[in-house]
């Protein structure tokens, strides 16, 4: 399960281990993800995680990828059968889509 917790400032600058300076300096330069509620600055402990380890992204992009097929395999399978071929042509066709 994806961490979907929202931080305040104050919350997010004790979770980097900044002072709350810092990242007040960072949040009005547009360096860290974050969004304005308001007058007041949210930040999401996702977005936290992957900007500080961007390779992350890439791994759950993939992980996306997978559960469409698998998602689209259950799918079909309830409704039409097919044979390995189509299932293979399917699963390209969603490989093309999700690069282009």
């Amino acid at each position: 399960m994806l961490n979907t917790q929202v931080l305040t400032p104050v919350e997010a600058a004790e979770y980097l281990k900044v002072n709350p300076q810092v990242l007040e300096k960072y949040l009005r330069g547009g360096a860290i993800p974050a969004r304005k509620v308001g007058r007041q600055w949210r930040l999401s402990k996702l977005a936290l995680d992957l900007w500080l380890a961007p390779e992350m992204t890439r791994i759950f992009e993939k992980l996306l990828t997978w559960n469409s097929i698998f998602t689209l395999g259950d799918q079909i399978g309830r409704e039409i059968p097919l044979s390995d071929q189509k299932i293979l042509q399917t699963v390209k066709t969603i490989r093309h889509d999700r690069r282009s």
